[in-house]
C-alpha cells in the first residue's frame, strides 16, 4: 500500500482498524484473521511513512484520522510478523478446514 509494491502474502503485513474507547487506531494482525477491512503493507518501516504521507491507511480503512502509532511501533521493533505485539485478542475460528475455507459437507 505505501510504496505501492506487490508481493506474496507471506511477505506483506496485514494492518486493521481497532477503535479503543471511540479513537480509530491501526494495528497489524499477526494471524491475518481479524474482522474487517485490512490494509497490506511490506513489513518495512518506510513502506509505512510512505502510506502515512500519501494518507493510504485511512482511505483504504475507511477513516477519517487514524492513529498508526501502535504499527509503527511493531515496524521498529524488527522481529517478525509473529513479534507484533498488539492488545488485540484474536479469537480462533472454528468450522474452517487447513486451508482456511469453510467445511462444507456438499461439494
Amino acid at each position: 500500500m505505501g510504496c505501492r509494491g506487490r508481493g506474496q502474502r507471506s511477505v506483506l503485513t496485514r494492518v486493521v482498524r481497532v477503535d479503543d474507547d471511540g479513537v480509530p487506531r491501526a494495528v497489524v494482525d499477526p494471524g491475518r484473521r481479524l474482522p474487517g477491512r485490512g490494509a497490506w503493507l511490506h513489513h518495512d518501516l518506510q513502506c509505512l511513512e510512505l502510506a502515512e504521507r500519501r494518507r493510504a491507511l485511512p482511505r483504504a480503512l475507511r477513516v477519517g484520522g487514524l492513529d498508526t502509532s501502535p504499527v509503527r511501533a511493531v515496524l521498529e521493533g524488527g522481529g517478525g510478523h509473529q513479534a507484533a505485539a498488539t492488545s488485540v485478542v484474536i479469537e480462533k475460528e472454528s468450522g474452517l478446514e487447513a486451508d482456511g475455507h469453510p467445511m462444507s459437507t456438499q461439494r
